[in-house]
């Protein structure tokens, strides 16, 4: 049995969010590079990452320190293929650092490199807020489990 994607589609890794990672033509709308570039932070791919986004908005180095966020579940709220070769999506995602969990809420910005082949993350705007979990509530992850055994283990 394979692992579950970490984007949350309820498919495998392998048929979900891994063929995009192997090759960026294969996200063929903003949603499936958006969950794609989920499942990079997740496993910390930072060269997709950096192959993803759009040079004109991309950092010299995605930030992706091992001490970085733990992610937890990704939520897409709403997706748009505006047909003009501009796409957006609105998500949260749910995070654990040292500090406690958070909830992340963003309208994601996308845009497709005709040359390339391939749509490309551009920006986005983004709120962050902490979630107050505690150790023995439900885990903001949706696994059924307390969150001490389950993203709040250390």
């Amino acid at each position: 049995m394979s692992a579950a994607c970490p984007c949350g589609s309820q498919r495998t890794f392998a048929g979900c969010c891994a063929p995009v990672l192997q090759d960026l033509r294969r996200a063929h709308t903003p949603e499936a590079l958006m969950r794609a570039r989920y499942s990079a932070f997740v496993i910390q791919d930072t060269d997709f990452l950096q192959a993803s986004w759009d040079p004109a908005t991309r950092p010299p180095m995605a930030d992706l320190e091992a001490s970085g966020p733990r992610w937890c579940r990704l939520t897409v709220i709403d997706s748009e293929d505006a047909g003009d070769g501009t796409g957006c999506v609105r998500f949260t995602a749910v995070g654990r650092e040292s500090g406690g969990f958070f909830v992340l809420t963003e309208s994601s910005r996308f845009r497709f490199d005709s040359q390339a082949d391939h749509w490309r993350y551009v920006d986005g705007d983004a709120d962050w807020r902490r979630l107050d979990v505690g150790r023995n509530a439900p885990c903001p992850c949706a696994s059924g489990l307390k969150a001490k055994r389950c993203c709040a283990r250390d």
